[in-house]
């Protein structure tokens, strides 16, 4: 049971931690180009979520080749810092959606009592309230894009494979 709680609370501290450190940089980053333009700001906001599914997908490639390299897996073998990440990671894409759901339910909180907050927090939080669906499409479009550069290159090995046997 305390092995059960022990590990719940490295997933809290992991997916807090990676939620605080975005929650943050796009606050700031939301703010200052908000300073410029709302649609600037959009945009930023859409930039981050990019580069967060980018870098999501970066570390389970860099995971995975770091298994795959038997002088790197030595390096890391003995590393308790390298277990202790993997033991406690969860994709950041996980903390992603976790911080759109949060921005969603703080939003119908701001929106109600508006006075419970500074102006600038509430309307970075209004206007992010349905970054959400930014974020599931963006998601959802890199995904399906993957699975059919998949598709598209089993199918024309196929083609190549039948291609060659009819030439030769």
């Amino acid at each position: 049971m305390s092995r059960k709680i022990i590990q719940l609370l490295k997933y809290a501290s992991f997916i807090i931690l990676s939620t605080s450190v975005y929650g943050l940089a796009m606050y700031f980053v939301y703010t200052w180009l908000a300073g410029y333009s709302l649609l600037l700001a959009y945009l930023g906001n859409l930039v981050l979520i990019i580069i967060a599914l980018v870098w999501d997908e970066a570390n389970f490639k860099m995971y995975d080749s770091i298994i795959e390299s038997k002088k790197a897996l030595e390096e890391v073998k003995g590393s308790r810092f390298f277990r202790y990440v993997l033991d406690s990671f969860i994709s950041f894409k996980a903390a992603l959606y976790l911080y759109y759901v949060l921005i969603m339910i703080f939003s119908q909180i701001v929106n109600a009592y508006p006075a419970l907050v500074h102006e600038n927090i509430g309307s970075f939080v209004s206007a992010n309230e349905y970054s959400i669906l930014l974020l599931i499409a963006v998601d959802l479009f890199s995904g399906q894009f993957s699975k059919d550069r998949k598709r598209a290159g089993e199918v024309l090995k196929r083609f190549e494979n039948a291609w060659d046997e009819e030439s030769g």
